[in-house]
């Protein structure tokens, strides 16, 4: 059985996880939307430094390693030229390289990922100051050096030159380079992964004078970390040369946290984590289901294994002198009110919210950073705000009134979206969010405007005052809950949806209010579902779609603006309809939260 590059790049957090990948134990990661979102991203990406190669080629398809190596290997032995896909065989390693590219004794291999940097502020990214690799690039670097073992292996008559094509943020996009010139066509492959192919409608010539490539080679870097890969290596690929294959024993602990083999659901299929676990996998709640729990215990000691060793792994097990640092006030929160299945909201809240001036605006956005740009002379990565949310109540009691902004013209449109908002919240009242994120995006906002030459002294002035640090007009929701209030439906999340979960769940006088009625449904066994849960789908095509996360907004957008549908007007307002329907969900979920907060009092200890 072949190590293939992705096997080993799996198993480097843990390579236990190679004995469950090989054996298709089920995996978090075989759904993960934001994961498909940024393979897409890649995938054009891909299909741009592809295009750069015009002597490039894809060898034949081949579901035999053996054969698919010797095409490849006929290929590299007739002379000069760039292959697509190349398979590479040493061993029992496999490869499948994005280029490869042989100029007399010399193969450039290149692997294309979607990441940046920006050669204006260093065009040499890999290493800190002191000189040793960074750790957000191990990875990548990671990953080539392995392709560059096989390839070595291979081919050890050549010399072998890892290049990493990345994204460089430091160049502007071209009208051949924009989104639009792009399109991609979806295919359900035999494992029901939608891989999609990339079309280029756009001017290859002049793509080639104005890409926002850079192609850096990583020598030194690969070189450097090869011993520790072939460490690495050696110990993973023999575990596959034996039949059957070895699972290589488990090192549990907090590095478990997050594991993507963590199925809770008992439905008869194998469950990686629950081998490696045993019987206290099924605890519940888990230690793993502790807030942070990362920061258990100090950094000479891992609490977790040290209680898994000890035969526990129930959150109600963790000692009160394991809680230190930042996190320890709402860990013990989380302790004492699992504890007594109960929910727990701080004698300060409801103060805290009775001081907020009226008129109260929650708000919620909708942004994109797209790998390849929206628009000529956007960079990579830069960020596209393309709809926004707000619930408006202007008194205590009052009628909540809902407004919405939704770009659907092609045009850049940051500065729209900006002036929107800043007509419906203006400059007085109350501005509710759920984390960071909306002050981030305005702040991105603020800082293009002179780079577009948009002069616009008031929208300026107005978003300096809306993001000033501290501006105590701006509340962060989420981080009065992770402060003031906890649920056992909560778990360790603070997400909106976690956090609605257990305010809908508690506070059924809310549901008959005009504003959330709507979401009150329940399934065909007569439980009730979660508002997000509870979306309609809307058909599009042959299927039926939903949005209920950020990650589909975004792909829902980029599909309405620059996607095949782009000028069917009944799909393009489906898709506006699902936009809309998600974002006002968001607005609304703060809404209901901070209703059900002020209804709360601490209850007697």
């Amino acid at each position: 059985m072949f190590l293939t590059k992705n096997d080993f790049i799996v198993s480097r957090s843990c390579p236990t996880k190679l004995y469950y990948k090989k054996n298709h134990y089920p995996s978090l990661l075989e759904d993960n939307p934001y994961l498909d979102f940024l393979r897409d991203g890649g995938y054009m990406v891909e299909a741009i430094a592809k295009l750069l190669f015009s002597d490039g080629r894809v060898l034949p398809e081949c579901e035999d390693p053996h054969q698919a190596f010797r095409e490849t290997s006929t290929a590299v032995q007739v002379g000069d030229g760039t292959l697509f896909e190349a398979t590479i065989l040493h061993g029992n390693l496999l490869a499948r390289t994005d280029i490869l590219q042989r100029e007399g004794n010399v193969l450039r291999l290149i692997e294309v990922k979607s990441s940046s940097f920006d050669s204006r502020v260093n065009p040499r990214p890999f290493r800190g100051k002191k000189g040793g690799i960074l750790s957000e690039w191990r990875d990548y670097l990671e990953d080539l050096t392995f392709q560059t073992i096989v390839l070595r292996g291979a081919f050890p008559t050549f010399t072998v030159i890892p290049v990493l094509c990345l994204v460089d943020k430091a160049r502007v996009a071209s009208e051949h380079t924009t989104f639009d010139k792009f399109r991609l066509h979806r295919d359900e492959t035999a494992h029901g992964y939608r891989k999609p192919t990339v079309e280029y409608r756009g001017d290859v010539a002049r793509l080639k004078n104005s890409h926002q490539l850079a192609f850096l080679d990583v020598t030194s870097e690969v070189d450097e970390l090869t011993s520790i890969v072939i460490a690495a290596v050696d110990t993973l690929a023999a575990s596959l040369r034996v039949d059957p294959i070895i699972r290589i024993a488990p090192t549990i602990g907090k590095n478990c946290n997050g594991c993507e083999y963590r199925i809770l659901e008992n439905n008869g299929q194998p469950n990686g984590f629950r081998e490696c676990w045993g019987r206290l996998a099924d605890i519940n709640p888990h230690i793993l289901d502790l807030y942070r729990v990362d920061s258990l215990g100090d950094r000479q000691r891992d609490a977790v294994a040290q209680m898994a060793a000890e035969g526990k792994a129930h959150l109600l097990d963790v000692s009160a002198a394991e809680l230190q640092g930042t996190y320890a006030a709402r860990q013990q929160i989380q302790i004492d009110y699992t504890r007594t299945n109960r929910e727990f909201v701080s004698d300060d809240l409801r103060p805290i919210l009775a001081n907020h001036a009226y008129p109260l605006h929650f708000i919620d956005f909708e942004a994109s950073r797209p790998a390849v740009s929206y628009r000529m002379g956007m960079r990579p990565y830069e960020l596209a705000a393309f709809q926004w949310s707000c619930e408006t109540l202007h008194e205590p009691a009052g009628e909540i009134h809902h407004t919405e902004w939704l770009n659907s013209d092609d045009a850049f449109p940051n500065f729209y979206f900006a002036r929107a908002l800043q007509a419906q919240i203006g400059d007085t009242g109350t501005v509710y969010i759920w984390s960071p994120f909306e002050i981030t995006v305005l702040r991105e906002i603020r800082r293009q405007m002179p780079e577009y030459g948009e002069n616009a002294p008031a929208l300026t002035a107005w978003l300096d005052a809306v993001t000033a640090k501290a501006n105590p007009r701006i509340v962060d929701l989420c981080a009065l809950a992770k402060d003031h209030y906890f649920h056992p439906v909560m778990n360790k999340s603070l997400s909106i949806k976690d956090t609605l979960a257990a305010a809908w769940t508690t506070n059924l006088a809310l549901h008959s209010h005009p504003a959330f009625s709507k979401y009150v449904k329940r399934d065909d066994t007569g439980q009730l579902l979660t508002p997000y849960a509870a979306l309609p789908p809307l058909p599009i095509g042959a299927t039926e779609e939903v949005v209920r996360e950020g990650t589909g907004a975004m792909r829902v957008y980029q599909e309405m603006m620059f996607g095949l549908a782009k000028d069917d007007s009944a799909v393009r307002d489906r898709y506006k309809a699902l936009l809309l329907q998600y974002c006002e969900l968001d607005t609304k979920a703060m809404v209901f939260i901070w209703m059900h907060w002020c209804s709360l009092r601490q209850p007697e200890s």
